[in-house]
């Protein structure tokens, strides 16, 4: 059964801020987890064996809404807490 990863949550740093700290969050999950992530403007495409997605940025907030294949959602709670430690390393004020 596929599953979704949903977060949203708030950041205190600016769009333009945010909007780096996307790109550097976007290069960080290529190099460590070989998935394809493609930035435009305020979002990122997410893509890779077993997941697909975005991640957007704006003035306050970032959210994360990712759909994981059958294989990615048998360790959906390990990828949830990756992501919300990857979140806490890039957004932090």
């Amino acid at each position: 059964m596929a599953k979704s990863i949903r977060i949203d949550r708030a950041h205190g740093l600016g769009r333009e801020a945010a909007l780096h700290r996307l790109g550097e969050l976007a290069a960080d999950v290529q190099r460590k987890y070989g998935v394809n992530v493609t930035q435009a403007g305020d979002v990122a495409r997410v893509s890779g064996k077993g997941v697909s997605g975005q991640v957007q940025v704006d003035e306050k907030r970032i959210s994360v809404d990712l759909s994981l294949g059958m294989p990615a959602s048998l360790i959906a709670g390990k990828i949830e807490q990756g992501i919300t430690k990857a979140l806490d390393e890039h957004f932090k004020a």
